[in-house]
């Protein structure tokens, strides 16, 4: 790992949940950007929640310890509400240079499918065809709630969805 959240929040590896709350809560309250407006504190303020987002969960600090990849550990948590980590990293290290908008799609969230097949199709494979409902974003107005070029108001097709 490029970064020791542990270093980060002023813990040891074998800190209890407790004592991770502790530090976390002492470095949110002085930097948070609420009581200190300066951009290099916030920055280390979302560095700090980062590192508390993952030590705080078993499962993502258990991933994190053995060098893993947290965004990928189970329970459907934390990371799945629009946090991304590499967001996090992209903050640490300045994106690798990326000027201007960023134009790479945002990983959606993990479907999980329990389909019930009979010993046969385990054993020797099968293909099945399955629906599964998604979000899709707007093709009329990308999103944006409104009609292309147009004063705000709602989109007729998708009425701002």
């Amino acid at each position: 790992m490029a970064t020791d959240f542990y270093a980060l929040l002023g813990v040891s590896k074998d800190s209890t949940p407790e004592e991770i709350k502790k530090a976390y809560r002492k470095l949110a309250r002085e930097l948070h950007p609420d009581v200190n407006p300066d951009p290099e504190h916030q920055e280390r303020f979302k560095m700090v929640t980062a590192a508390y987002e993952v030590l705080s969960d078993p499962e993502k600090r258990q991933m994190y310890d053995m060098g893993g990849d947290p965004r990928n550990a189970g329970g459907g948590g934390g990371f799945g509400s629009g946090f991304d980590f590499g967001d996090i990293m992209d903050a640490f290290f300045g994106g690798g240079g990326q000027r201007g908008p960023r134009t790479r799609a945002r990983r959606g969230q993990d479907a999980l499918i329990r389909l019930q097949i009979d010993l046969d199709a385990a054993v020797f494979g099968s293909n099945r065809d399955i629906t599964v409902d998604t979000a899709a974003t707007c093709g009329s107005c990308a999103g944006a709630g409104t009609a292309p070029n147009s004063q705000p108001i709602t989109c007729a097709m998708c009425k701002g969805r």
